[in-house]
């Protein structure tokens, strides 16, 4: 079976393609003003690798493609959506059912002046006169979201007919409307709101990409296998079974399930998973080799009741911007928000970018080579990088380029540790004791930096970790998501067949849309929540096997434990199902231990300005080291596809699969 594996990041797009046992990467450079011509170079670059002549030969083999994209999280973070118009139940009009007087979302996805309360059961003419308001101020996009419209969804339905007839889909001034209860059934009137806000922003730009990268694959290169899209969830799914907030932080949290992946190939109980690219950091923690949930959890600060793994991502990466001079209370040098991304790119790309970046201070320290970034196959400049931090940090701040470069460097360990003491206090738990799992374009030159500031003693790299999340689409499977509201006051044998009668709806409907994507149903594994609502209390969901979905006795018990044994008034809101169909995954391949010494790998001396006492790392070739070979710090291993560092005082020991443990000494 031949899969392709392809995410797209900010700077780079990487591709993780496996025929049998045979696994060869690529990385291409992000296309950001049309992510399916990084898409094909990616494809391209891979089909080279594998022998094949040209892609439409190559795609007669591929069995299946799955893609991930920034597109969501892209459009979101930097607030490039359309204008959004939301009509809500008066008196909510500026908190939206939040807690806070005035919602978090305002001037960031919606305008106040955008928001128009209305009062259930409102007549067809308040609501055209309502949304030709928005629409004549420049809305483009309207939400509807009422109050407990979970179970009675049919006040927003009205309103969808009503402005659907006035503005057909076939004329070019049609007016898309989404409700909130078609995005999600969840209980919680914000959740609603805020999702239904979330995909109306983003939904654009990712059907425009999705749209033209399937046509493309069909049409003109006449690709047949399947083409699915990784989630939220850490599954994937059909462009037809995918939403746009389906699809926000897709790629960070497959690196997540591939750290998940790898922890428990490894026995590694306690993981802090590091994700350093080009344009973001992110952190997530692992407990007992299983990522940890948050609930409520956010995107890009907007909070939603839904528990989805731990991300903490910051802007930070190889491409953010650098500037220097202290500000009051603030460092003397910043990285970021703003990134360089892979156009121009950090002034060493020599593509018109000026502005100094984190690789430049990589570059002019010595930790990347110049004449081997990505292995030889992009140019940089090492004298660009050097003059672009004199001009820009070095002068200002009256250091040595050298000096500047360190400053820089110790600053991106500074944030990324800030970070993961966040964590620590976000979860409330001591990480002290975890192993670092850094991946990433830049996780191994950041990974022992940061470990020393966190206290940490154990780092791991990965041979596929500059392809880290395009490796964790590579072990994840089918996933489809399906609610369905209630309103059970008791789990009575008649309440709880009601519950059963939707679970087998759910499952014949899980069959049609996975034979649709081409996908036989068989061997799928169900997982099951409800989600309780309790007053002046968030709700509750409560995993259940499908099994206590058919015995009341079993859904009480479940509901009694995950309340504490309270007694207290509850009401299932929610069914939820996910429907998972088990891919087939790589498989490491073991390669029996040899000696420690890997003098054989080494390839020379650099002079380098951070991690060696005496100014001097030795140089590896990543690739001609050995399972049971040891590094001895500070050394510099240049790969094809990254580059890591083991700093002084740490040693680094190549296990059984070609990844590479490393303990401070």
């Amino acid at each position: 079976m031949l899969t392709v594996d392809i995410d797209v990041g900010g700077t780079l797009t990487d591709g993780i393609f496996i025929d049998s046992q045979k696994i060869v990467c690529a990385k291409v450079d992000t296309t950001p003003h049309d992510l399916t011509i990084c898409l094909f170079d990616c494809l391209t670059q891979g089909a080279t690798q594998l022998g094949f002549v040209d892609v439409d030969l190559f795609l007669e083999n591929v069995d299946l493609i799955r893609w991930s994209t920034t597109i969501t999280s892209n459009a979101l973070a930097e607030l490039r959506g359309p204008r959004i118009g939301l009509l809500i139940t008066r008196g909510h009009e500026k908190d939206l059912y939040s807690k806070d007087k005035r919602s978090v979302v305002m001037d960031r996805i919606l305008s106040e002046r955008d928001v128009i309360g209305m009062d259930a059961g409102a007549s067809d003419a308040e609501v055209m006169n309502s949304v030709r308001s928005l629409l004549e101020t420049g809305v483009r996009r309207i939400c509807v979201s009422f109050l407990g419209a979970h179970r009675a969804p049919e006040q927003e339905n009205r309103i969808k007919k009503i402005v659907e007839q006035q503005y057909p889909d076939h004329f070019l001034g049609s007016v898309p409307v989404l409700a909130g209860s078609d995005i999600s059934k969840s209980s919680d009137d914000m959740t609603r709101t805020y999702c239904a806000l979330i995909n109306a922003y983003t939904h654009g730009a990712l059907a425009a990409t999705l749209f033209k990268a399937e046509d493309d694959l069909r049409e003109v290169h006449r690709y047949a296998g399947t083409f699915l899209v990784s989630h939220i969830n850490g599954g994937v799914s059909g462009i037809a079974k995918t939403k746009a907030i389906d699809t926000i932080e897709s790629g960070p949290i497959l690196g997540i399930h591939g750290s998940a992946h790898l922890a428990k190939v490894y026995g590694a109980n306690q993981v802090l998973a590091l994700d350093v690219g080009g344009t973001t950091a992110k952190v997530s923690v692992l407990r007992n080799s299983i990522p940890v949930q948050a609930r409520p959890s956010d995107f890009f600060g907007i909070p939603v009741e839904i528990s989805l793994p731990y991300l903490r991502s910051i802007a930070l990466g190889g491409g953010s911007v650098v500037k220097a001079g202290a500000n009051g209370t603030q460092p003397e040098i910043s990285l970021g928000p703003e990134s360089m991304g892979s156009f121009p790119g950090p002034a060493c790309y020599g593509l018109s970018g000026e502005e100094p970046t984190l690789t430049d201070a990589f570059v002019a320290a010595g930790l990347i080579n110049p004449d081997y970034f990505l292995g030889g196959t992009k140019p940089i400049s090492l004298d660009a990088a050097r003059q672009t931090i004199q001009r820009n940090v070095a002068t200002p701040l009256g250091k040595s380029i050298e000096d500047a470069s360190c400053a820089i460097i110790d600053r991106s360990f500074g944030m990324v540790a800030e970070a993961v003491a966040q964590a620590g206090k976000d979860l409330g738990q001591d990480l002290s004791k975890h192993i670092l799992f850094a991946y990433g374009g830049n996780g191994g030159l950041i990974a022992c930096g940061v470990a020393e500031k966190v206290g940490l003693e154990e780092v791991r790299f990965f041979a596929l970790g500059p392809v880290f999340s395009a490796f964790g689409s590579s072990v994840s499977d089918i996933s489809h998501v399906y609610e369905r509201s209630f309103h059970l006051t008791s789990v009575s044998a008649g309440e709880v067949k009601r519950l059963a009668d939707a679970l087998a709806d759910i499952k014949a409907e899980g069959n049609r849309d996975l034979l649709g994507e081409g996908i036989q149903p068989s061997g799928i594994e169900y997982l099951a929540e409800v989600e309780i609502f309790r007053p002046n209390q968030p709700s509750l969901a409560v995993p259940c096997p499908p099994d206590g979905l058919l015995d009341s006795n079993k859904l009480k018990s479940l509901l009694e434990t995950a309340l504490g044994g309270s007694k207290e008034a509850f009401v299932v809101e929610l069914l939820r199902v996910q429907i998972k169909k088990a891919m087939p995954k790589p498989s490491l391949v073991e390669k029996p231990l040899q000696g420690a010494d890997s003098s054989h790998a080494i390839k020379g001396k650099r002079q380098v300005a951070w991690g060696s006492k005496n100014g001097e790392a030795q140089i590896y070739t990543w690739e001609a080291l050995q399972p049971g070979n040891t590094v001895e710090g500070c050394a510099i291993l240049e790969g094809a596809s990254s580059t890591f560092l083991v700093p002084e005082n740490w040693k680094l020991t190549i296990d059984r699969f070609g990844n590479a443990q490393l303990f401070r000494r």
